[in-house]
């Protein structure tokens, strides 16, 4: 409503009151004393806000929990930005979250959402925004310790307090809040931890989907958004420009030793009990990896040490893709009756 269409109203709503009562002179004065009004903006604020400026109490009690099912969502939701930002249709993270015909999940909010999301950023934004779609639960860490002068980088690292959804009045705050809250350095646990936001995965196919992140120790996350029948995965990821890029997965993205928890992790999932937030225990996870991305001795293929990228690779590659590629790389040779052309 325009300021000049609400004063027109309240114009109108002294007219209809004049035109009917004629009030005594103490009624007069009593009418002519000033009233307290709200404000245009309050009226404005109350009548149009959006949902994502509503508190967040009221709009986001997080009643669901997460499930396959819901997990198998997230996923979809992270494939469709993921060819979106493939194709270079939106650059920024709060871009394609802005734009309803990028966004698969989209909502008004009034106004765009502002941020400038880098690497770690991403996937944390994307999760708590799918939580608050969904009414499901959220929460990361409050801080990391560790050994050290800088957090992204700190040896023995772990994790240290939980703050969830909760605390942020409204769900914008916690969206524009995330990325001056979290780091690289959050990815940085070893896999026997359990209260961290990240768990190793098994390398797999089951395991390693959209949504599933990969962490380089040198201080970089990817999120994955496919994977290839070859076993390739592509990725897109944020920088401190706030812009977005995507690749594939190559042995530029290292994974580290163990006590640095590098490679692919995905979400731990969350859950109500007794309204208090609690974080899923490792042996509750059916795609929990341990240490076993860390092992040498696993990176085989077809009876041939190789490094961790081809390992990871070959345990992706669909079986249909692995034969075909096995049988072309077998020289074929011809028989007696190769005039006929007829291959042995």
């Amino acid at each position: 409503m325009t300021k000049r269409s609400w004063v027109s109203l309240v114009g109108v709503s002294v007219v209809v009151l004049s035109s009917t009562t004629r009030p005594n002179s103490a009624q007069a004065s009593e009418a002519r004393a000033p009233q307290p009004q709200p404000s245009l903006s309050q009226s404005v604020r109350v009548i149009n806000s959006a949902r994502i400026d509503q508190p967040t109490s009221a709009v986001w009690p997080g009643l669901h929990s997460w499930t396959p099912q819901l997990e198998a969502e997230y996923s979809a939701f992270v494939v469709s930005l993921g060819e979106k930002i493939a194709k270079r249709r939106c650059r920024t993270l709060a871009a394609c979250l802005n734009d309803p015909t990028i966004n698969p999940d989209p909502e008004e909010t009034g106004r765009a959402l502002r941020f400038r999301a880098d690497c770690a950023d991403v996937p944390y934004i994307l999760r708590a925004y799918f939580s608050y779609r969904h009414d499901l639960p959220f929460g990361f860490t409050k801080e990391m310790r560790g050994q050290g002068r800088d957090a992204r980088y700190y040896r023995n690292a772990r994790p240290e307090g939980v703050r969830t959804w909760r605390e942020f009045g409204t769900p914008r705050k916690l969206f524009e809040s995330l990325s001056s809250a979290v780091h690289s350095g959050y990815f940085r646990t070893a896999p026997s931890l359990e209260n961290a936001d990240f768990y190793q995965t098994t390398i797999d196919r089951s395991a390693i989907h959209p949504g599933t992140t990969f962490y380089d120790p040198n201080g970089h996350v990817l999120v994955v958004y496919g994977v290839l029948g070859s076993g390739e995965v592509l990725t897109f990821d944020g920088h401190p420009d706030g812009f977005l890029t995507f690749g594939t997965l190559s042995e530029k993205n290292v994974h580290g030793g163990a006590s640095q928890g590098g490679g692919f992790k995905n979400f731990r999932p969350l859950r109500l009990q007794n309204d208090s937030l609690q974080l899923v225990k490792n042996a509750e996870l059916r795609d929990f990896g341990g240490s076993v991305s860390f092992d040498k001795s696993r990176f085989v293929a077809d009876g041939t040490s190789v490094n961790y990228h081809s390992w990871v690779r070959e345990q992706l590659r669909l079986p249909t893709v692995a034969k075909a590629e096995k049988a072309s790389a077998t020289p074929q040779r011809l028989s007696s009756a190769s005039s006929a052309g007829v291959m042995e």
